[in-house]
Parts: C-alpha cells; sequence; structure tokens
C-alpha cells in the first residue's frame, strides 16, 4: 500500500496526487479547514496560485518558506504550493514567540515567512526576516510555474521537534516520507473516499501528513477544527458525519473525563486514533462511543514505527505490531538488545526506502541550501518500550521522565494512570524531584474534577491500594492546571524545573506510613 502505483498515480509528489484526485473527485469536499470548505479542484487551483505568488516574491527552488499561522486554508494552499515549485516549507509551531521562534527560522534559514495578524508582531520582536500575511494574498492564478517541482526524493518540509531537552531540531522529510506515512496511516484508518476524518490537531506537527494527506490518497474528506475544545468535539463530529478521529491521547482522556451522554453510543465514529490510550479504558472506549481504537506509535523522525487497524482486535495497551517498513530493538543504555518481554529504550531501522526522515538539519554549515545531518543506521527514540512475542510495542515512558526511587525503576505513565483511576482526579503528571537520599522522589501534580475535593491521605491509601509501595508518591500538589503544549501534551520539562510548589504535600512530613 506504500508504493504510489498502489493509488493510481507514478509517483509521490503534490502534482502527481493531487491533480490527479482533482481530475477525478473535483466537487468533492477535500478538507474543511476552520470551517471554510476546500474542493479537491479548488485545494489544486489554489495550490498553483500559492505557487505562483511565492515566485513572485522570488522564492525559487530549493529555498525555505516558514508557515507561521494559526489552523487556516492558506497554510495547506503554501504547504502543498511551495512543493509545486521546488520549495521547502517549515512548518513553525504557531505558538512561538521570542528566541524559540527566532531558532526555527535561523534553523530552517527561510528566506520568507507566511504569517498571521495575530503573529506578524511576534516576527518583528523575535529577528529581522521578510513576512507576508497569508490572508492578504491574492491567490488567483490557475497554473503554477514550469519550475520543477519537489521530487518525492527530496527533502520538501521540515517539521520541528518540541525542544522539551534541549533546542528543537528541524526534521528534513521527503515528499516520498509523508505520502508513505499518510498511506501507512490511511491502511490502518481503513479509510476510503466515502470517509471523512475530524481532527484537531495542528498543522505544524507530524500530523498534518495523514490529516491532510491520507484523505488525499484516497479521495476521502478532512475535518480539521480550529482548536480542540472538549465540550464541543462530539457536537462537531455529529454535524460534519465524521467516521474518524485523530488526536492525541491527551485529547482521549479529556473527553473520555465529560459525563457521559447517551448520545455517545450513537456518534457516527467508526474508529477513534491516538495513543497513548490506557488498556484500563481501551475496551470502554469502544463500548461508550460504538467504534474501534485504532493505536500508533511514531515519532517526526519515523512514523509509525508501529500500529494497529481497524479491523485488528488489538491488544490493549499496546501501539499494535511493528511496521513491516522498520526493524525494531530494544536496547539497554549501552546499546545492547534485550531479550523480548523486557523494558528498554526502543530502536528502529528503516528497511524501505524513505521509510523515515532524513535526519536533522545542520546548524553547524552557513553554506547554501540545507545541510542535513543524516540519522544513524539505528535510531534511538529516547522513549521506553517492550516487545512482546507477537511483536506487539508497548510504550512505557520517556527515558527522560522514567523515575529510579530506591532502586526500583517506575513509570510515570503507570504512576498517572492509576492516581488518575481515583474518582476526584481529572488529570495527573509525575516527576522526579532530588531526594535527599540519591536518585528521584515522585511529585503528583493534579487537576481535579468540577466540584471535587481530595483527601491527600485517602488518595495515597488508594494509591498504595493498587501499585507497588516503590511507586507511591511522596508529594502531591493540586493545580488549576497543568502546563501542556497544543497537543495536549504535559510539559514535564516545565513541571521538573518548577519543582516543588508552595502547597506541595509531603507524605513523610505527615507521618504517612507506607505498608510494603
Amino acid at each position: 500500500m506504500t508504493d504510489p502505483s498502489a493509488f493510481g498515480v507514478d509517483q509521490f509528489t503534490i502534482p502527481a496526487v493531487l491533480d490527479r484526485r482533482a481530475e477525478q473527485f473535483g466537487d468533492r469536499v477535500m478538507m474543511t479547514i476552520a470551517g471554510t470548505d476546500v474542493t479537491f479542484a479548488q485545494m489544486r487551483d489554489r495550490s498553483c496560485a500559492a505557487a505562483s505568488a511565492l515566485a513572485d516574491l522570488g522564492i525559487t527552488r530549493g529555498e525555505t518558506v516558514a508557515l507561521f499561522t494559526g489552523t487556516c486554508p492558506e497554510w495547506v494552499y503554501f504547504w502543498l504550493g511551495a512543493a509545486r515549485i521546488g520549495a521547502v516549507t517549515a512548518a513553525v509551531n504557531a505558538a512561538s514567540k521570542g528566541d524559540f521562534l527566532a531558532h526555527a527560522l535561523r534553523l530552517s534559514r527561510a528566506s520568507l515567512v507566511i504569517t498571521d495578524a495575530d503573529r506578524q508582531p511576534r516576527l518583528a520582536e523575535a529577528c529581522d526576516v521578510r513576512s507576508v500575511l497569508a490572508q492578504e494574498m491574492s491567490l488567483t492564478a490557475m497554473e503554477a510555474p514550469s519550475t520543477a517541482p519537489v521530487g518525492e526524493h527530496e527533502v520538501g518540509a521540515l517539521f520541528f521537534t518540541s525542544g522539551t531537552t534541549g533546542p528543537s531540531k528541524a526534521v528534513a522529510t521527503t515528499w516520498g516520507y509523508l505520502f508513505r506515512a499518510a498511506a501507512t496511516v490511511a491502511a490502518a484508518w481503513e479509510f476510503s473516499s466515502d470517509d471523512v476524518l475530524w481532527t484537531a490537531m495542528p498543522l505544524f506537527h507530524l500530523s498534518a501528513a495523514p490529516t491532510v494527506l491520507a484523505p488525499m490518497l484516497v479521495g476521502g474528506t478532512s475535518v480539521l477544527a480550529d482548536g480542540f475544545h472538549p465540550a464541543h468535539v462530539w457536537d462537531e463530529i455529529r454535524a460534519c458525519g465524521a467516521t474518524g478521529f485523530a488526536g492525541a491521547g491527551a485529547m482521549v482522556s479529556m473527553l473520555w473525563n465529560l459525563p457521559p451522554d447517551p448520545r455517545d453510543a450513537e456518534l457516527p465514529l467508526r474508529f477513534l486514533s491516538a495513543a497513548p490510550i490506557s488498556a484500563d479504558i481501551y475496551r470502554d472506549i469502544e463500548r461508550r462511543y460504538g467504534c474501534r481504537v485504532v493505536t500508533m506509535y511514531g515519532l517526526t523522525e519515523a512514523f509509525p514505527i508501529a500500529y494497529k487497524s481497524v479491523s485488528d482486535e488489538g491488544v490493549p495497551g499496546t501501539s499494535g505490531r511493528v511496521n513491516p517498513a522498520f526493524e525494531v530493538r530494544i536496547v539497554d543504555g549501552c546499546g545492547r538488545p534485550l531479550p523480548t518481554g523486557e523494558v528498554g529504550e526502543i530502536t528502529c531501522r528503516a528497511r524501505t526506502t524513505h521509510a523515515m526522515s532524513e535526519g536533522y538539519v545542520s546548524s553547524a554549515s552557513d553554506g547554501p541550501g540545507l545541510p542535513v545531518d543524516p540519522h544513524p543506521q539505528w535510531f534511538r527514540t529516547g522513549d521506553l518500550g517492550v516487545l512482546d512475542e507477537d511483536q506487539n510495542l508497548t510504550y512505557v515512558d520517556r527515558v527522560k521522565d522514567s523515575l529510579r526511587r530506591r532502586g526500583e525503576n517506575v513509570s510515570s505513565v503507570e504512576v498517572e494512570t492509576t492516581v488518575t483511576r481515583h474518582p476526584a482526579v481529572a488529570e495527573a503528571a509525575a516527576v522526579g524531584v532530588p531526594s535527599e537520599l540519591g536518585e528521584d522522589d515522585i511529585l503528583v501534580v493534579m487537576t481535579l474534577r468540577p466540584g471535587a475535593t481530595l483527601d491527600y491521605t485517602e488518595l495515597l491509601d488508594f494509591c498504595a491500594a493498587r501499585m507497588p509501595y516503590f511507586c507511591v508518591p511522596r508529594y502531591l500538589e493540586v493545580l488549576e492546571e497543568i502546563p501542556k503544549n497544543v497537543i495536549g501534551r504535559v510539559r514535564k520539562d516545565l513541571l521538573r524545573r518548577r519543582g516543588l510548589g508552595p502547597a506541595a504535600w509531603d507524605r513523610e512530613a505527615h507521618g504517612y506510613v507506607l505498608s510494603r
């Protein structure tokens, strides 16, 4: 399914795929973006017009155009349009500002920034770079310039890592990689031309590939919301008749925490695609919403490394089986392979061409073009996981988020899962704080459900009955809000930096004694 010919095209490029679909499904809505419907024919024409506008601004083959807007149709027009004239796009986090923004633009070597009125002032403060307002660009041309488009084997788009352990990296991706990832996802979703996908994942995230390109490949429709508002998601899905939902695991947790509604089982959904999904609620989600859960594991650099399809029963708690395009090993801290069933760092290498990105844009060279440092043969993901006998991959934690207490390894994910089972707790995040005895003590910060109150001693009793003694947190603290990034992932780097807040409750100081 990852071969272009399987989709009736000769190569995975924007002109080859989009123009073919525009011929086949011209009047069909390809995307609804922030409330604006765009047909396949309109997407072809507007991406051609965007290509022409970029050429008129002097953008030439190989130059980088940064996309720095909220979710809007113009983001997609210029993303696809740049590919038509051989330009590279840099998908900049829409929340960036200051040094973070300057770093992304400098690393990507952006010659031009497509932005919006809300973000243009941030550009002026961050750096001196030419910019234009997306909504003020005239997109009237019907044909793109004759410049050769980005080939499927050339770097065509940059996506940035989260930057939670250091400066973000610019991941160099080919359109061959993006389309192959989208094709694999479309197959896992069992997505057809009759399907509609709803998502609130931001376009600057690698999810732009499957949410835009997977429906494009099969002639289906995607609905991109301009934000994730849990109280309104199910109404939006009913309104557009979405058969699929794509989001982050944190988004599903927020939806699951909504009060049950008799209409939950009447949603049009056929699948809900997100990860990680706790094994404890996996089947309950399927029953409550009358759909199948689809899970995947991957990173910006390599996606998807493992996945579970709609028609597969799957193993709750796992991300699915290893993608045949990859070889996966679980290794110890020295890089030595571990036996099946043991937890270690997930490493992978590609078995096929363009199964993963090309590497990271180098910050060391000031020469022309985009110098790329390739990934090593075995790519270390920075994630802990475990493989079973059937090659099902289970994500355990980030290596940097794994805790070590009294000689025992503790998964922050497992601690959080247990704490959020408590009826008063809405969300939880576990991080390590320095211990006077060395290694870590565990701090859990929480938000509470509306109207709920929490007795810390009762919560510790709850935890002690459900987890090993060495996993029970020492410190507890209730916050109004847990810091997250734009896709709902907890910013544990900020929590670690913050450490113990003034309201943190210490079980040892209060004389709480754990039994073993």
